[in-house]
């Protein structure tokens, strides 16, 4: 059902715009390709009758600091949210997405007004066996968002979805020098 988490895509819309402000991100909403098939109200200006012609995508993309990044904004209103609600046709894009070098990550507001950022890795395979989070396993899932100010609310979802890369990154790359050295000793022996 379209348009359930409207206002929380606003917050996030002006989460972003706040990001943007302060020159740490640009981003662009992404829309459900559409079919124009007639006039809209007369006295709505620029509006017409459409059709949807295809899944949409995920709800935006953004590039902070040469890193693409892709995502979705998702609200929950029960104790668990369930995953099921990242649609199949966004995982792709998530998948593909991340196939290219970027991050993939949803925005989600838990049922008690927490904001979240949960990195696509980090969920994949809790999709993939459609599962739940419950608020109390947020924590080991995903970040809550940053305050960077006393007096705003917590806007900033961005400074811990980099940090969660930075930190896989460095970890992947001491694995990958862990297994080159053992390869190279096993060649010598």
């Amino acid at each position: 059902m379209a348009g359930r988490g409207i206002v929380w895509e606003r917050v996030c819309n002006n989460s972003r715009d706040r990001l943007a402000q302060d020159g740490r991100l640009a981003w662009m909403p992404m829309h459900p390709p559409v079919l124009k098939i007639g006039a809209g109200q007369a006295s709505r200006r620029g509006s017409f009758l459409a059709v949807r012609t295809g899944k949409g995508p995920p709800d935006w993309v953004a590039l902070s600091d040469d890193i693409s990044i892709i995502g979705d904004d998702k609200s929950s209103k029960n104790e668990r949210w369930q995953l099921s609600n990242v649609h199949k046709h966004q995982a792709a894009a998530f998948d593909k997405w991340e196939a290219h070098g970027g991050v993939a990550c949803v925005l989600l507001r838990h049922h008690d007004g927490s904001r979240w950022v949960i990195p696509w890795q980090a969920m994949k395979a809790d999709w993939e066996s459609r599962t739940s989070y419950k608020l109390d396993d947020m924590p080991s899932k995903g970040f809550i968002w940053a305050k960077p100010f006393d007096n705003e609310p917590n806007y900033d979802w961005l400074t811990p979805l980099l940090q969660w890369r930075q930190d896989a990154q460095t970890t992947n790359t001491q694995a990958s020098g862990k297994e080159t050295a053992r390869s190279s000793t096993n060649q010598e022996g």
